[in-house]
């Protein structure tokens, strides 16, 4: 479990030849940073002079973006889970016709729940820039910039996502699945992209 473990061991086995924890670990773990930035900038607003009548919507902030860092945290297991899945799946006898099928049929599923880890993964990253964009509208003016890291680090997570979803569908015979997938891909980023920048407009205009 990674939240079990400690930040240097988890570095020390992604810097090393181990398959796991990989990019979609990588990915999680962003989305967990910019979940918790900001949660720390509604933190830092709730029950602060001057910031009572945003009190109600900091406080659902903070429950929000706690959910999601703890669901960003079950998304690094599950990125370990599915790859090992689909090493599995490789290992499966091919020698017979009935062999080849059920090896095909596994590997299919595997990479399928491959796919759809990372991009559970960018759809948080997506509700993160949103948190973030009323954490740097109406959160304590002093964390401001905490907001811009948090839009920053979701942005990062949706991105390399979007690069373990790609990766994995360029492996795919499953053409309806692959064109549904990137052109859901393509239309959460192109959304992400906007907020990312309006939230850092904010952030930068109000550091001065």
């Amino acid at each position: 479990m990674i939240e079990e473990e400690k930040i240097g061991k988890f570095l020390a086995d992604f810097a090393s030849d181990k398959h796991t924890p990989g990019g979609g670990s990588a990915a999680a773990l962003s989305g967990a940073l910019g979940a918790a930035a900001t949660c720390m900038v509604a933190s830092l607003t709730v029950g602060k002079k001057g910031y009572s009548d945003v009190k109600e919507e900091m406080e659902e902030l903070i429950t929000d973006t706690t959910e999601l860092k703890d669901d960003y945290l079950e998304l690094v297991d599950k990125d370990i889970e599915v790859f090992n899945g689909f090493m599995e799946a490789l290992k499966m006898p091919k020698e017979t016709e009935e062999e080849k099928k059920r090896r095909a049929d596994a590997l299919k599923e595997a990479s399928i729940e491959a796919t759809e880890v990372p991009f559970a993964m960018a759809k948080k990253s997506l509700k993160v820039l949103k948190q973030a964009l009323v954490a740097a509208k109406k959160g304590n003016m002093q964390a401001v910039s905490d907001a811009g890291v948090g839009a920053i680090e979701a942005w990062a997570a949706l991105e390399a996502a979007e690069l373990n979803v790609n990766i994995n569908l360029a492996s795919m015979n499953d053409e309806e699945y692959v064109v549904k997938k990137r052109e859901e891909m393509k239309k959460l980023k192109e959304e992400a992209k906007k907020l990312k920048k309006e939230v850092l407009k904010i952030t930068n205009e109000k550091i001065g």
